[in-house]
C-alpha cells in the first residue's frame, strides 16, 4: 500500500504500470482535487482512479472513472475504500475511453470537469503524427461533454509530441468543438524527474488544464 498526500492506494510494484501509481502526476492529481468542489467529474484513462480520489476528496459531486483495462474497477474500488472516500459518489465504467465519449456526446451528456490523462500516443517519430490526430480527435470529444465554464485537464506523456504541438492539438481540438479556450495551468512532471540538458526529450509530461467557455 502507498500513502499519498494523505490517500491510499494499493500499488503493484512489479506488474503494474509505472510502479502502479504513476508518481509523476502526484503534484497534478493535488490539483485537481482543488478545483473538484461541486463538480460532476469524468475521469477517462483512470487506471486505477487515483486522479478520481483526489476529485472526491476536494468535494466532486460525482465521479466517473473510465478505463478498458480488465480488474481496473476492482482496484478503483479498494482505493476509495481505503481512503476512507464515499463509493456512492463514484461509478466505474469499462470502456474504451473514445467510444464512451462518442456515446456521451450523442447523448449531450455533460460534465463540469474531464481529465484525459491517456497513454503514449507515439512511441517513435514514425507514430508522431498520428498521435497528433488522437490528441486531437480526443479532446474535440472531451470538449462537447463539457458545460460552459466547465474545465477539462488534459495530459500527454511522449517526448514525441513537444508541449508547444500539444497545445497546437488543444487548440485544433477547441477550434473543431466550436469551444473558446483558456488555459489556467500548465506544467510538466515534478522536480524528482530532472531533465539532463543534453537530453530535452526527456521533458516528457504534459499536463494543461483549460475553461472552456
Amino acid at each position: 500500500m502507498i500513502e499519498e498526500h494523505g490517500l491510499r492506494f494499493e500499488a503493484d510494484l512489479r506488474g503494474g504500470q509505472k510502479t502502479g501509481l504513476f508518481l509523476d502526476h502526484r503534484e497534478n492529481r493535488r490539483y485537481i482535487e482543488g478545483v473538484s468542489a461541486e463538480r460532476d467529474v469524468l475521469n477517462c484513462f483512470a487506471y486505477t482512479g487515483a486522479f478520481s480520489l483526489y476529485a472526491l476528496r476536494g468535494g466532486a459531486r460525482h465521479v466517473i472513472s473510465n478505463d478498458i483495462g480488465k480488474g481496473l474497477e476492482a482496484s478503483a474500488t479498494s482505493n476509495i475504500s481505503l481512503s476512507g472516500l464515499d463509493g456512492a459518489r463514484h461509478n466505474f465504467i469499462t470502456e474504451d475511453c473514445f467510444t464512451l465519449l462518442e456515446s456521451y456526446v450523442k447523448q449531450r451528456r455533460q460534465f463540469d470537469l474531464v481529465i484525459l490523462d491517456p497513454p503514449s500516443f507515439a512511441r517513435n517519430k514514425q507514430s508522431r503524427f498520428a498521435a497528433v490526430r488522437a490528441y486531437t480527435r480526443l479532446n474535440t470529444l472531451a470538449l462537447r461533454c463539457l458545460r460552459p465554464g466547465g474545465l477539462l485537464a488534459s495530459a500527454s506523456c511522449t517526448s514525441q509530441v513537444g508541449s508547444e504541438a500539444f497545445k497546437e492539438t488543444l487548440a485544433a481540438a477547441g477550434a473543431q468543438a466550436g469551444r473558446r479556450l483558456q488555459i489556467i495551468h500548465e506544467v510538466g512532471q515534478p522536480l524528482d524527474h530532472p531533465v539532463p540538458p543534453a537530453f530535452p526529450e526527456g521533458r516528457y509530461l504534459k499536463f494543461v488544464v483549460m475553461r472552456a467557455l
